[in-house]
């Protein structure tokens, strides 16, 4: 895994479509710091974040769910993994094509979102295929808990 990639650097609020997806990169961002660093501290951010924006109960389960999601990049992906810090208002090239298989998932479109993410892995997805089409269904039950009509100025503040 890598920390920076210097050639794509999207908004975060134009390339997340809800508060659900901005919570979700930046609980993601967490977990892999975490990996890379082996810091436990990244991963109590993690829960923080998720328990401000969803409680006690279902923050935790949240950030299982994006930590499935980054274990199955770390088994499945054929080179380095490219993320931003949690609190950053930019996203990779990795970030924003991991937000739009996701995306995919959460519309139903799940042979759009099995094709991207073998293409995002190098080949074989099938873990990250599974673990996104369950945190597809965990986000869409989210997102109306989650402040539905933010603006996108608004939605970058989650993180």
């Amino acid at each position: 895994m890598c920390r920076h990639d210097q050639h794509h650097l999207n908004r975060v609020a134009d390339v997340c479509a809800d508060d659900s997806e901005v919570l979700a990169l930046a609980v993601l961002r967490f977990v892999a710091a975490g990996y890379m660093t082996s810091d436990v501290a990244c991963w109590d951010a993690a829960h923080d974040a998720a328990e401000r924006a969803l409680g006690p109960i279902e923050g935790p389960q949240f950030v299982a769910t994006m930590t499935g999601i980054m274990r199955s990049i770390r088994r499945e992906c054929m080179r380095e993994w490219r993320f931003l810090p949690a609190t950053c208002c930019r996203t990779t090239a990795d970030e924003e094509r991991l937000i739009k298989i996701i995306a995919y998932a959460r519309h139903g479109f799940s042979s759009d979102a099995h094709e991207a993410a073998a293409a995002l892995m190098g080949g074989v997805a099938t873990c990250l295929c599974d673990t996104v089409s369950s945190a597809a269904e965990r986000l869409n039950q989210l997102q109306t808990r989650l402040a539905p009509s933010a603006s996108q100025a608004n939605r970058a503040s989650i993180h």
